[in-house]
């Protein structure tokens, strides 16, 4: 008896846990918030700071908020409409969307308005805040993923012109999500600085307007490897492990009036960025190469348009290549650009020069592609590659372009 009261009790909770809905953690809706320049940080948090004032109310209204997204395992924040003054870093944590309301206006700001901190060079390091200050977190792709800055209709990132400052730092990522976002005056930063990210979307963006650095060689979208010897990755909470790039589609975006719209200016050795694609774009008004590509594998660049590079002086690139291997350059348009396309070995200079010369791995076919571009109004209808370090005359190998 007792055995046949214990089989129906089990029958019948089985029964309750099926008709009964299942909740989980990740089931649950995300939140949303949504807050205007003008509003209240979470909860009030933060607001009894003694450095809480009129530069740094934005800095904590849009932190607090980022702080309490990571206690929920994310969600989204909505920003309305209006002009918000961001003094230091905000650390972006997982699943998180930050969509931008027509009108948004984020400015990096430059003052503090206490002593006790300065204004931080960047915006944005997609990074949990609660780890944001620890060192060697994270390594590989195992930081933050699922992150999107999105903007609806006109929406503005101005960096003011302050020099080495930069919009958004992302590294050992994935799943990231750039769109429809203005971003405008840089000087010696960049607007998106990218290391060891994987499945990186940006997109239907315009890049405008820089001052020219010292080295006329800071790129709009920065693609680069966290390397203490390069001294091109100063986070401290990264692991350092040279991780590349991977995965990276640049797509329907302006760029122009800057020192160069995309690329690498120094390389991990041996490292590769991987399957980088950059098509679609409309780069003009470059003072160097428009793209920099620098160790970099399958890379695809195609159905791109790269006018007026430095004003089409002779010898100034469209697109300069070393260490690339298995490279996809088609159906591109160079229009007043010096040289459309010119492959080089390499060899970094000063930090970094520990590694080997970099070459360039072309097979019969990425040959070909090449010869499968556009030049209007060029100084060379051809583009030039050069097989041996440091020399630029002999060994040239020349691939004829169509031309107008």
């Amino acid at each position: 008896m007792r055995k046949r009261i214990g089989f129906l009790w089990i029958a019948a909770m089985l029964l309750f846990s099926v008709l009964l809905p299942t909740y989980s953690a990740e089931a649950a809706a995300k939140p949303t918030y949504t807050i205007s320049p003008t509003s209240k940080t979470y909860k009030n948090n933060m607001m009894n700071f003694s450095t809480y004032n009129s530069y740094t109310k934005h800095y904590y209204l849009l932190r607090s908020y980022l702080e309490e997204l990571e206690k929920k395992g994310g969600g989204t924040l909505v920003l309305k409409k209006g002009t918000y003054t961001i003094s230091n870093t905000l650390y972006v944590p997982s699943n998180v969307t930050i969509k931008m309301k027509d009108g948004v206006k984020l400015v990096k700001g430059k003052k503090t308005g206490t002593n006790q901190f300065v204004a931080a060079k960047s915006m944005f390091q997609l990074i949990r805040p609660s780890k944001s200050s620890k060192k060697g977190v994270y390594g590989k792709y195992n930081g933050e993923k699922n992150i999107s800055f999105i903007g609806e209709g006109n929406v503005t990132v101005d960096l003011k012109y302050i020099e080495d400052s930069i919009a958004i730092i992302m590294g050992h990522n994935k799943n990231i999500k750039v769109e429809n976002i203005h971003f405008k005056n840089m000087f010696s930063g960049h607007f998106i600085e990218m290391d060891a990210s994987d499945h990186v979307m940006i997109r239907k963006n315009t890049f405008i307007d820089s001052k020219v650095s010292k080295n006329v060689n800071k790129e709009a979208i920065n693609i680069d490897t966290p390397d203490r010897t390069t001294l091109g990755w100063s986070q401290t909470w990264s692991k350092f492990d040279k991780t590349a790039n991977k995965h990276i589609t640049i797509e329907n975006n302006t760029f122009k009036n800057l020192d160069r719209a995309i690329g690498t200016h120094k390389y991990s050795g041996a490292k590769y960025h991987d399957k980088v694609v950059i098509q679609k774009n409309n780069i003009e008004k470059t003072r160097s190469d428009a793209i920099r590509v620098m160790n970099w594998s399958d890379a695809q660049i195609i159905n791109n348009t790269i006018k007026n590079v430095e004003n089409g002086e002779p010898g100034k690139r469209g697109i300069l290549a070393s260490g690339a291997k298995n490279p996809t350059f088609k159906n591109n348009t160079f229009q007043k650009v010096g040289r459309p396309v010119q492959f080089t070995t390499w060899k970094n200079a000063g930090p970094g020069s520990q590694y080997d010369i970099t070459y360039n791995v072309l097979s019969k076919k990425n040959k070909h592609d090449l010869s499968n571009n556009l030049a209007i109004n060029t100084a060379e209808n051809f583009i030039r590659i050069n097989n041996k370090y440091n020399e630029y005359i002999l060994y040239t190998e020349k691939i004829y372009l169509v031309s107008k």
